[in-house]
């Protein structure tokens, strides 16, 4: 795709190129809020669930203790999806998914992000074709 832009005063390409930035990051907010939504979407999809097996008292089960937020990535910079169990099943999120000696695990992570990867670049040609029309 070529473009050509020809501007006689600063000002103008100023606004111009702030504008476009605006209208790039707001199409990347979307985008991430989409993101985090399919992710949450997916992990629950995949996390087994298990039919007349006695829970502990008051303990949530796995699928209503998923939490998905947008938090600062303080190593490399921007935003990144976190998706992670809650704080009664989120120390279980291992055992489930690896097994143990005595149990056969589940792989239910890496489903969830092969389902998620493929999900992403419709939300981004979504994302994109919304914000910059």
């Amino acid at each position: 795709m070529v473009t050509k832009v020809k501007f006689s005063d600063s000002s103008k390409l100023e606004d111009f190129l702030d504008g476009t930035a605006k209208e790039v990051e707001s199409a990347k907010n979307h985008f991430m809020k989409a993101v985090v939504k399919k992710g949450k979407d997916a992990v629950k999809r995949h996390i087994p669930r298990t039919v007349g097996v006695r829970r502990h008292a008051g303990r949530k089960r796995m699928v209503d203790d998923v939490q998905a937020s947008l938090v600062e990535d303080k190593k490399f910079g921007g935003k990144r999806v976190r998706i992670r169990g809650g704080r009664q099943t989120g120390p279980l999120w291992h055992i489930v998914d690896k097994g143990t000696y005595r149990s056969r695990g589940t792989r239910f992570i890496g489903k969830a992000m092969t389902d998620i990867d493929n999900q992403i670049d419709p939300a981004l040609d979504a994302a994109m074709r919304e914000e910059l029309r």
